[in-house]
């Protein structure tokens, strides 16, 4: 392992690498984890960044669920990049396996409490940056009893992409639909009909995509630990006896 050490301390420390103990945590093969890290730092993290966690909510490994599934092979076989080995494969694969120990904490430290925040604070921020959208008497009533304190955290920091999809319209050829997957290269929707169309994207696209998930991205820039915190705090305590 002198080898990843060394590598890790060799980025920038915002990237949050994974510690020794968390590289141990994660039952990996130790010379498949010093193969990856080395192969994810030179073809991975100019747009992924160090740790996966992305440059952009696009590019960030960390919240992928495909990556969380482990079906990240699949992927890499279709990239565009696609002159990698099937073994530098299988040891990305291994490095990403890490990356998501490391998130999950394990290794690193243990979760203890984590309604820490300040829960009146939390409603102020819920009024100036949440309310457009949500209610706490309306679809968010009750939800601070239906989720543990971690996982209400997680569904309003990273909300489910299944229960929010992406509409998108393409000119030409003038269609419209639901985004089920887009590139560089070209992108495929389903159109209200039930028929799944791909089509190529060049020059002369244009692509226009409403996202009802932008405003939870638009946050990730801006939003401190504190406020993190303090926005949980505050929902925590929306249960159905509050919203009578």
């Amino acid at each position: 392992m002198r080898f990843l050490l060394t590598f890790a301390l060799a980025l920038p420390m915002a990237a949050q690498l994974p510690s020794r103990a968390a590289i141990s945590a994660s039952n990996q093969d130790d010379e498949a984890v010093e193969r990856g890290s080395a192969l994810f730092a030179a073809r991975c993290a100019g747009c992924h960044g160090g740790a996966g966690r992305g440059t952009n909510p696009a590019t960030d490994l960390i919240r992928s669920a495909m990556v969380r599934r482990d079906q990240v092979a699949g992927k890499l076989t279709v990239h565009p990049d696609a002159s990698l080995a099937k073994s530098q494969i299988g040891d990305l694969g291994v490095w990403l396996r890490v990356l998501l120990v490391s998130v999950a904490g394990k290794g690193n430290q243990d979760f203890l409490e984590i309604l820490t925040g300040d829960r009146i604070k939390g409603q102020q921020y819920f009024g100036a940056h949440c309310a457009k959208c949500h209610s706490p008497e309306g679809d968010l009533a009750g939800i601070g009893e239906k989720y543990d304190p971690s996982v209400l955290q997680s569904l309003w920091l990273s909300p489910r992409r299944s229960k929010t999809p992406r509409t998108v319209s393409v000119t030409p050829p003038g269609v419209s639909g639901t985004l089920e997957r887009i590139d560089e290269f070209r992108l495929t929707l389903k159109e209200q009909s039930g028929t799944r169309r791909e089509i190529a994207l060049d020059d002369d696209t244009k692509v226009e995509i409403h996202d009802p998930l932008q405003a939870h991205y638009d946050l990730y820039p801006v939003l401190t630990d504190a406020d993190m915190h303090n926005v949980t705090a505050f929902l925590s305590t929306l249960t159905k006896e509050r919203s009578k």
